[in-house]
């Protein structure tokens, strides 16, 4: 909280993801400082008023990324038989006093695409007059997937796009017992 722009959109929320937690599927770390870089070299975007940023490695969620404004949780894909991380990208969610909402799945990006994702997404709730998490609930999912449409896919995957953000090995996803480190 001493840091400039602690409770800010440019104050990224994430769990431990893969670095520590057994039930993790990506690194959602790793992803937080990638994230929290661009928010900082594109400090416009870091005051835009009404809205974080929260980042789960797993559908367990302890980063929240259900109740975000924008909110990314860690999967994984096969492409060319080989696994790659991904983030399925959720908006609207957010808590009132009066309840809880949770956000709504716009599409899968690839880990590598993510930030590009997020840029889009805020310069849109921006160019739309986006105020607070609500604007989300009104914004057609049609248009929000067809603004994300070129970053679902890799279609010349390179050796970067099998590793995660963050790390420097090839993504493996690795079963094990344990519980969440949150």
């Amino acid at each position: 909280l001493a840091k400039a722009g602690a409770n800010t959109l440019a104050d990224v929320t994430s769990c431990p993801g893969a670095t520590s937690c057994k039930l993790a599927v990506t690194s959602s770390k790793g992803l937080a400082g990638v994230l929290t870089e661009l928010l900082d070299r594109r400090p416009e975007l870091g005051r835009v008023a009404g809205l974080d940023v929260k980042i789960s490695g797993c559908p367990h969620g302890c980063g929240q990324h259900y109740i975000a404004g924008i909110g990314f949780q860690g999967g994984m894909r096969k492409l060319a038989g080989r696994p790659a991380p991904q983030y399925l990208v959720y908006v609207g969610g957010g808590i009132t006093a009066e309840r809880a909402e949770f956000g709504r799945l716009v599409t899968k990006v690839p880990a590598r695409k993510v930030e590009a994702a997020l840029e889009r997404l805020i310069d849109y709730y921006v160019a739309n007059g986006g105020t607070s998490h609500a604007f989300w609930t009104a914004a057609p999912l049609d248009e929000l997937r067809a603004l994300l449409a070129d970053l679902t896919e890799l279609d010349a995957p390179t050796d970067a796009d099998f590793v995660d953000i963050g790390e420097a090995t090839a993504f493996e996803v690795v079963n094990q017992e344990g519980e969440c480190s949150a």
